[in-house]
Formats: C-alpha cells, sequence, structure tokens
C-alpha cells in the first residue's frame, strides 16, 4: 500500500465501488442476453417438435380423405348404383357406409341427371327415394361439364346442408356414367346419368386425430378450414365458429391480431410452419398467455399443373402449447444466476470480492451442471418416449439419405423387412442392424428404383404426396399406401427422408375381390341367357339328326357325315351345359362319397392314356379315408379335369402325383394333384379360375373346366388351391400343385348314405 496510497483514500474506495457496480450491471446484463438467447433456441426446439406432430397428423388426416375418394369412385364403377337397378341400389350403398361411416360419412346420396329424384342411405341404414328439385345443386352442376368426368368435387364446408342444419358438412361428389354392363344393360350407353354424392361430418373426421394428442404437458390441437372456420379444438363452443372472431367475442379485452395474422397470411394459404401469439385463456386460467404455435395444410385435392398449390382447397392442422412450459424451465435456471450475482456484489462491496466470486462461481457452475444433467435426463426420458412411440406404431416408419440408405427404422418395418432375408423370422433382426443397407438390399430393382424416383420427386417439387403402390420383398408382394417427407437443415436444404408406409395389403385385395365379384356376377347372368338361346337350336339339330341317322343306314356316305353332325352337335350341346352349370346358383346335394373308391377307379382307367403320353403316375391314398361330402359324379368331373390339365402340361411327358390325406384337425380330406409340367406363369395365377379364361391354345379349352370346377367343390362346402412354379423362373423344380378340401361327413351323415355296393345310380364313363 506505501507504493500505491491513493488505493487507502477514500475517493479510491469510491471508484473501486463503481468500477464493481459496473462489473456487476454489465454481468447482468449479460446473464439476461444470454437467457433469452437460450430462451429463443429451446422455443425453436420445441416448435419443431410440434411441427413434426402436426406433419403427422396432418399426413394421418390426407391418408383418410384419399380412402374416402377411392371408397367413392369404387361405388361409382358399380352397375347397380350406375343404373340404380331397384333391388340392388340400397344395398350397395349400405355396404359401402358401413366401411366409411367412422371416417364421418353420414350418407350416401345418388342424383338423377336432370335433379327431380335423390336415391340415399342415411347413417342409421335407411334407404329413401326423394322428389324434388337438385338441379340447381352446384355439385350437380359441376358434374354435367364433361371436363369433370373422372374428377372428385369437394365443396366448401357448410353448416346449412338439409337434414344436418347446424353440423359440419363436406360434400365430396363424382359424376356417374352409364359405364358398366349388366343383364340388362349389355351395351352401356356412356351416358351422363347423374352424380354420386358423400355427406361428410367432418368435425367427427377432424376430432378422430385432434382428440389424443398432446403436446408438452397441457398443449393441444385443432384444425380449421379454409374458410377461417374451426372443425375441432378442445372448447367445443368454438366448433363451426369463425377463427378470426370467436375469440374476440369471448374476450374483447385481448389483442388477439398475431394469431388472427398467422391464420390468415399462412394457415389458410397452405403454408407449414411455427410461430408465437397471445392468448386469452389455458387451461381455465384466464389473462394474457403466450403461446407457441406450429402448423401444416391438409391437402384436400391433387395440385393442378400450372396452379400455385397454395391455392388448392386445404385445411390446416395447428399444435398449440403455452410457451410458459418451455420458459419455465431457462426462468428457474437463470433467477439462480441472479441471485448468485447479487450476493457477489454484495461481497465485493465488502472488499472480498475475488475470494467470493471464485467460491460461488464454483458453487454456481456445479448448480448449472446439476441443473444441466437434470434437464438432460429428462431429454432423453422424453426422447425415449418418442422413440417409443415409433416404436410401437402399426406403421413403417424409417429414414434414408439421398442415396437410398437406411439411417433409422422402427421394429414395424424390421420385422417385415426381415421376408427379405430368407432363414430370418420376425424377431431375429435387431431393428440396427438395417442401418447403412440400401433400398436394393431390401426390395427388388423395380421398387427401389420406384422409392429412388420418388425421391427425386420430392427433393425437385418439394412437395409431399400420398402414393398407394405395390412392392415385392423376397419372395413377397405387398400394397402399400406410402408418404414420403423431406427432413431439412438449418439452411432449409434437404438431407434425408421419412418415409411412412401401411400395409394395405389386405384391403386391396378386398377393393380387387369387390370388383371381380361384380364382374363375375354380370357375366354368369350373360352366360345363362346365351346358354339357354343356344341349347333350344342345338336340340333341334340334334332332334332332326337323330331321325336322319335312322333313315340313312343303307346310304353310308349321308349316315357317316350325319354322324359327325351329330357329334359336332352334343360337343355343343356340352358347352352349354357347363355354361349353365357356371352360371346358376349351386344347389347343394345332400350325399357323400368314398374319395379313395372314386380316384381307384379313375386312375385304372386313365393308366393307359398316360403311358402313352410318357407320364408316370404315382399315387399315395390313405387308408380308411372316411367319406366326404359331394356327389360322387360331380367330383368325378372335377378330379377327371384337374389330371386333363396335368397332362395337357406335360407335352413331353413328366411326373403326375395323386395324394390323398386327412387334415391335422380331421375335419377335411385333402387331394394333392402335383405335375411337373410348365406351370402356370404369374400374370395368369389371379385369372385361373376365371371363366373363359384359359392357358392353353386357341381350339384346346374353354376356359370353364377350372371354374365350374371350383364351383362344385364351393357347392359342397370345400375349396380348391394351387401352388405353381413356372419353368422361367424356377428352372429346378417348376410344376404345379392343386389341392381339393372336402369337408367330412358325419357319421350320420354317412350312415344315411348308399355304400359302394348300393349305388343306384352308377358313375358316369371317364371323358378326356
Amino acid at each position: 500500500m506505501r507504493r500505491f496510497p491513493f488505493l487507502v483514500t477514500r475517493h479510491a474506495l469510491a471508484l473501486i465501488l463503481v468500477i464493481n457496480l459496473l462489473l456487476l450491471g454489465i454481468s447482468i446484463y449479460l446473464g439476461v442476453i444470454s437467457a433469452n438467447q437460450m430462451r429463443q433456441i429451446v422455443k425453436e426446439d420445441f416448435n419443431q417438435q410440434q411441427l413434426v406432430l402436426a406433419q403427422h397428423t396432418a399426413g394421418l388426416l390426407e391418408q383418410d380423405i384419399h380412402f374416402l375418394k377411392r371408397e367413392l369412385s369404387t361405388l361409382n364403377f358399380s352397375p347397380s348404383i350406375q343404373y340404380l337397378e331397384p333391388l340392388t341400389w340400397a344395398n350397395r350403398m349400405r355396404a359401402t357406409l358401413s366401411s366409411v361411416r367412422e371416417d364421418g360419412v353420414v350418407e350416401i346420396r345418388r342424383l338423377d341427371a336432370d335433379g327431380a329424384r335423390a336415391y340415399l342411405v342415411d347413417a342409421r341404414g335407411v334407404d329413401q327415394v326423394i322428389s324434388g328439385s337438385f338441379r340447381n345443386a352446384s355439385y350437380l352442376e359441376w358434374a354435367r361439364q364433361p371436363e369433370n368426368k373422372g374428377h372428385i368435387y369437394v365443396s366448401p364446408i357448410s353448416t346449412h346442408i338439409p337434414n344436418y342444419m347446424g353440423r359440419l358438412i363436406l360434400v365430396m361428389a363424382v359424376p356417374t356414367y352409364e359405364e358398366s354392363v349388366d343383364e340388362s344393360h349389355p351395351h352401356p350407353s356412356g351416358a351422363m346419368s347423374g352424380a354420386l354424392v358423400f355427406y361428410i361430418d367432418v368435425h367427427h373426421l377432424a376430432s378422430k386425430f385432434t382428440r389424443q394428442i398432446r403436446s408438452g404437458k397441457t398443449g393441444y390441437a385443432w384444425i380449421m378450414d379454409n374458410q377461417g372456420t374451426f372443425l375441432s379444438h378442445p372448447e367445443r363452443e368454438f366448433i363451426g365458429k369463425n377463427a378470426f372472431t370467436v375469440r374476440k367475442e369471448r374476450m374483447p379485452a385481448i389483442s388477439f391480431d398475431e394469431i388472427n395474422e398467422i391464420q390468415r397470411e399462412k394457415m389458410l394459404t397452405g403454408q407449414e410452419g411455427w410461430g408465437t401469439y397471445i392468448s386469452g385463456w389455458h387451461g381455465g386460467i384466464a389473462g394474457e398467455i403466450h403461446k407457441l404455435i406450429a402448423y401444416s395444410p391438409v391437402r384436400l385435392t391433387e395440385p393442378v399443373v400450372g396452379k400455385d398449390p397454395k391455392t388448392a382447397p386445404s385445411w390446416s392442422v395447428a399444435v398449440v402449447a403455452p410457451a410458459s412450459e418451455v420458459e419455465g424451465v431457462v426462468h428457474s435456471l437463470y433467477l439462480r444466476q441472479f441471485i448468485l450475482q447479487v450476493i457477489i456484489g454484495f461481497f465485493v462491496l465488502s472488499g472480498t470480492i475475488v475470494m467470493l466470486n471464485f467460491r460461488y462461481e464454483r458453487q454456481f457452475s456445479a448448480s448449472l451442471e446439476k441443473e444441466v444433467n437434470r434437464k438432460t435426463e429428462e431429454l432423453q426420458k422424453s426422447e425415449a418416449r418418442y422413440q417409443a412411440l415409433v416404436e410401437n406404431a402399426a406403421d413403417l416408419i424409417y429414414t434414408v439419405d439421398e442415396k437410398g440408405h437406411i439411417l433409422s427404422i422402427n421394429r414395424f418395418a424390421a420385422n417385415l423387412f426381415t421376408t427379405a432375408f430368407p432363414g430370418k423370422t420376425e424377431g431375429e433382426v435387431d431393428p440396427r442392424e438395417f442401418f447403412g443397407r440400401h433400398l436394393y438390399d431390401i426390395f427388388d430393382r423395380k421398387s427401389a428404383d420406384f422409392h429412388l424416383e420418388w425421391l427425386k420427386e420430392v427433393k425437385e417439387t418439394g412437395r409431399t404426396r400420398n402414393k398407394r403402390h405395390e412392392v415385392a420383398i423376397g419372395d413377397h408382394e405387398f400394397w402399400f399406401s406410402t408418404s414420403i417427407v423431406g427432413l431439412r437443415n438449418d439452411q432449409d436444404q434437404i438431407f434425408a427422408y421419412e418415409i411412412i408406409s401401411r400395409n394395405i395389403t389386405g384391403r386391396k385385395a378386398m377393393e380387387d375381390r369387390l370388383v371381380s365379384m361384380e364382374k363375375l356376377a354380370s357375366l354368369g347372368t350373360l352366360a345363362a341367357g346365351v346358354a339357354h338361346e343356344i341349347n333350344n337350336p342345338v336340340a333341334v339339330i340334334l332332334g332332326f339328326t337323330e331321325h336322319l341317322l335312322d333313315q340313312t343306314d343303307e346310304l353310308p356316305e349321308v349316315h357317316e357325315t350325319l354322324r359327325i353332325i351329330e357329334e359336332e352337335g352334343l360337343k355343343c350341346k356340352k358347352i352349354v351345359e357347363n355354361l349353365l352349370t357356371f352360371a346358376r346358383s349351386p344347389e347343394k346335394t345332400e350325399t357323400s362319397a368314398d374319395i379313395s373308391g372314386i380316384l381307384e377307379q379313375m386312375l385304372a382307367v386313365v393308366q393307359n392314356t398316360l403311358l402313352i403320353k410318357k407320364i408316370r403316375m404315382e399315387s399315395n391314398l390313405a387308408p380308411n379315408l372316411p367319406r366326404v361330402k359331394g356327389d360322387p359324379r360331380e367330383l368325378q368331373q372335377v378330379f377327371i379335369n384337374l389330371i386333363n390339365n396335368a397332362m395337357d402340361a406335360m407335352k413331353g411327358g413328366g411326373l403326375l402325383k395323386v395324394d390323398t390325406r386327412l387334415t391335422p384337425d380331421g375335419k377335411r380330406a385333402a387331394i394333392d394333384f402335383t405335375d411337373t409340367g410348365n406351370g402356370i406363369p404369374k400374370e395368369s395365377q389371379a385369372k385361373i379360375f376365371d371363366p373363359f379364361f384359359t392357358t392353353k391354345k386357341v381350339g384346346e379349352g374353354t376356359g370353364l373346366g377350372l371354374s365350374v370346377s371350383y364351383g362344385i367343390i364351393k357347392k359342397f362346402g370345400g375349396n380348391i388351391i394351387f401352388t405353381s412354379y413356372p419353368a422361367d423362373e424356377y428352372p429346378e423344380k417348376h410344376g404345379t400343385t392343386f389341392t381339393v378340401y372336402l369337408p367330412v361327413t358325419s357319421e350320420s351323415e354317412a350312415e344315411a348314405s348308399p355304400r359302394e355296393g348300393e349305388r343306384s345310380v352308377p358313375l358316369e364313363p371317364f371323358v378326356y
């Protein structure tokens, strides 16, 4: 102090005090700036999580809207709907209504072309025919325009629909043209016959996705349409009200300009993003409350080429949470810092600032580290909950880079992708084993190329679309409903892609079977009419031929010609009988048959034919096989048809195996017919039981054998399945196996049926 006497003066003490106060003020200022920066970073991170939640919800809602469009289009293809067939239109509408009722459809309506009558089925399943003037309905005027054929009309949401006043109703309509073929309309006119309409309760549809959403501790979600009307909201009195005025009406003292600007400039124009605004209440607490919001659009229609995608009709999903839940974390942390700094300032004023500052700095650092560790643990738990949500999802969720390498994958996707690796079963593969694998390792080349082209499209356009497509994984084929979202970095550049796929193989098969059933019903009716018309002249020809044969015994040349005419006429008669058998509803014959006896007799007859065609036969007939339900003559027809098909498939010779067995449950007998022929081409396997479809050359088959056989077996409660390995794909194990399943008769039925020695009608002779 002797060298610096100024330090012991009163002025020096005041100067030191001022300097320390200044340093304390600077430290507090920097702390406040740091707190604000941290608060902003945490808010942005939280809003990004909310945006992902909003995007996922919007994607699910778009999938349901696309599903409703597909159901509307499928129903519009039905002849019952196109021609308003009196006996079937209502049942066809009820069948569709049962599958779309959970998605908000409350009524299906069909208007005729001039708008004079409406045919409808309401939510109760009650059908009505209403006469009136619907000519000026906007969707009917739209449907009359030829350029709208094949397109789907989506109306603005209205609360003034008759019979649904006060409810939020969206009208989805499609023009109806007479294009399908049935018995009454073998030559469709192709004329416009009206419109098919879904009435959809959008509040029911929207609430289906928002009621379970929670962001943070008390956050929630709501949805509004492009007119600014709330479709779903936790405040029930808001539903159906204008989002720009209802808040102000509830609390006039609060300014809602920020949220109104977000709604008007962002959400109504179909944009996605996040922001903040001031609300007047939350969870029963009133007053100015700062909230964080993230929003994502729901596209109702596909973008039109040449038009701005933002102008397309859309809704907007918003996920909201109070900012206090995020700011509380930062506030509690920096409040402690401020208190420590004030304490340090007082100790500086007492002359021990250096020592105390060092001590409290260490204490603050330890406290900060403890708080950071605690928040890190909470963040890890939150991340684990989110990971569990993804892992337990019933959809395939995985991310890939631009080249198609897998970056992450959930367990559901890993279990399904396991089928690409022979010898592996579900649960044996750790999802992490897929990290780094390429899409070519999972899918076949065509499916992988499809995904890579889609990734390129998302990068170039920035649009998220949903597609239904077929994929092949290993030896299995699936139908997926997929959406791909580009993941962006801080520079707004796409660095990876999130792929969400739903396995809709079962739904697609059901849709295809429904369309096929309607076609087969129309074809069967048409075949029955044609067969009856042909049967009469064929009977006349055969009658006169038989008469002439009796009178031309002394004219050998004429007699031989008439015999040929009779033979060809009988062939025509057989074809007509097959057509009638296919067309008529099968009558169930209450009888039973001995499978082993029928097969032994039949194999003995065809033995020589098989030897001539260089076909070796092996049979393994199970002993003491119980009797089965079926008519012996009809079962003979089925078995000989399957053997004939097997012989035709083995032109150069081969092996035919016939085996019988009892199924493990003892309720059915199984008969296997296995050949080593060229197999059935994969593209033909789905149509093998269709009438008039044949893989044989022209003139060698009618295409009715398998369809008639299928009808006979089904009549007795059985089934026919097949497995085929085409020679071009399986050169070492090519061939086909047809398996016939027939139910075993009960003891009472077996005793009532005639035994082999008691048959009053013998089996028909074999024809092959």
